[in-house]
């Protein structure tokens, strides 16, 4: 079946309702070749290509609540912590992947483990590709023996990565927020990714065009529970 783009974009924002514990082995740019397995929520260990083993636990940071009182030299109350994504219930679509996640801010902390930068954490659950960017050329396929839904995604105005010094999608509009000025740089015209249709993570992400040094990545997904 060729996806729509209201289904590729579905499957991307569905990634933290899809799987908890995943094998997979992966290659980029930033973080060379390894071999990695993720417990959600906030366990991941990763082998490297000369064998040492990176464990990391918690999640990337912790958000702090604003405080708020009901007047002044009144008791701060803080809200609730943010609960964890299977915690929280999305809207879904008939298919079962999500219409509509819960909020982000101070309601629920969707981050996993990070390893090396950003990206890592974005490929794991790529919500960035799911709104403000444009999708085409879109198929089915399949990538390490597994279906998979391509397409070619390209930043728009109001792109909101999961981090600008690493979103999936680099562009000038990313680095918008890096800089006041954004450099003068040979950006890819567009990203090919893939994301796997079991589990909504980017299991390609190649620059297409522009600067060969451009960020990518790869995964091949071994095991999914």
């Amino acid at each position: 079946m060729t996806p729509t783009v209201d289904d590729f974009q579905a499957l991307a924002r569905s990634s933290p309702w899809l799987w908890s514990t995943l094998h997979f082995r992966h290659r980029s740019r930033f973080a060379g070749d390894c071999e990695a397995w993720v417990r959600r929520p906030g366990e991941l260990v990763v082998r490297t290509s000369d064998g040492r083993e990176v464990r990391e636990s918690g999640l990337p940071y912790t958000r702090s609540a604003p405080m708020s009182a009901v007047a002044e030299g009144a008791e701060l109350v803080l809200p609730p912590a943010p609960v964890l994504p299977h915690e929280a219930t999305p809207v879904r679509r008939p298919d079962g992947l999500v219409l509509e996640r819960p909020e982000r801010t101070f309601e629920v902390d969707y981050d996993d483990p990070m390893y090396q930068n950003y990206s890592w954490v974005a490929m794991l659950d790529p919500v960035e590709l799911s709104h403000h960017v444009e999708v085409l050329d879109l198929r089915a396929g399949e990538v390490a023996g597994r279906t998979a839904w391509w397409a070619s995604v390209r930043a728009l105005e109001d792109y909101d990565p999961r981090c600008a010094c690493c979103a999936l999608v680099w562009s000038a509009i990313s680095d918008s927020y890096e800089y006041d000025e954004p450099p003068q740089r040979d950006y890819p015209d567009h990203y090919d990714v893939a994301l796997d249709v079991q589990t909504g993570v980017v299991v390609r992400c190649h620059p297409v065009g522009g600067d060969p040094a451009a960020s990518w990545l790869e995964n091949d997904i071994l095991e999914v529970g």
